[in-house]
């Protein structure tokens, strides 16, 4: 697994069923069960309010038994345009440029002088298919969003905690054959996780949210922790974002240089 690898995991951040138990019928809910689906709907409105983004961060991404350590510094602009630059932990120079519009993702290789580009969920693949720019910076708010419809959920509290679940009441399925989506909010209806099982490709997709301060009275988490597979190989990222900022407009630089030849990217990180 080359470097160039590892390092396009941070592409998520900077650049994813048991049956529920059946429903009572609507005469026979009661107080409880009405204050849990009114917290349902707060919980998934509470939207965070922002138009421009600028954080620093450090990146632990770890490929199989390989580690990478990097640096990066992410712009974002609401629903349109996420910007990232990134270098190894160890160098002072860029290494990669990123530029995520709409529903392209481009890739500047400085390293290696090479241009990649392709579609969002293409460059996400394996984080899964749903993954477009608007997820992306849902991930980075640590604000929650579902796959799959709404009346498919269970509302319930486990461990001090609210819990939207797919998969009933169960802690969360032993196997990779179903289909679901797990949500735990804590204390101020913050996401502290984000379980997402994909049977088709047997996998699942772990997301914990810790470290929530305050940015402009909204609630940002400080640490991004995401854990799946792809390839055949464990892969892990851990995102601890710094000094963030709200107040825009932001530059985005991005140029290709005439000389860089350009490749789909799927072809990022061959050999």
């Amino acid at each position: 697994m080359s470097m160039r690898f590892g390092f396009m995991m941070v592409l998520v951040l900077c650049i994813s069923c048991v049956a529920p138990k059946a429903r009572k019928p609507l005469q026979e809910m009661n107080e409880a069960n009405l204050a849990i689906q009114k917290q349902f709907d707060s919980l998934l409105s509470n939207r965070p309010e922002w138009d421009w983004l600028e954080a620093k961060f450090n990146a632990d991404i770890r490929v199989g038994d390989e580690r990478f350590a990097a640096k990066g510094r992410l712009r974002m602009r609401n629903d349109s345009l996420i910007w990232l630059s990134i270098k190894p932990d160890i160098a002072i120079i860029e290494v990669f440029r990123i530029i995520i519009v709409n529903d392209t993702a481009q890739v500047l290789d400085l390293l290696n002088k090479k241009y990649y580009w392709g579609s969002v969920r293409q460059a996400t693949a394996w984080l899964g298919p749903e993954s477009g720019l608007a997820e992306l910076q849902n991930i980075v708010w640590g604000y929650p969003f579902l796959l799959q419809s709404r009346d498919r959920f269970s509302a319930f509290q486990a461990d001090n905690e609210t819990v939207l679940s797919t998969f009933g009441r169960m802690e969360e399925p032993e196997s990779n054959q179903v289909d679901g989506q797990r949500l735990r909010f804590f204390g101020l209806g913050r996401l502290s996780e984000s379980l997402i099982v994909r049977s088709a490709e047997k996998q699942r997709i772990r997301m914990e949210f810790t470290g929530y301060h305050p940015i402009d009275k909204q609630l940002w988490p400080g640490k991004i922790s995401i854990s799946t597979q792809a390839n055949g190989k464990d892969i892990s990222i851990v995102l601890d974002m710094q000094r963030v900022q709200l107040q825009g407009p932001f530059d985005f630089p991005f140029t290709v240089p005439d000389a860089y030849p350009r490749f789909n990217l799927s072809e990022f990180g061959g050999k």
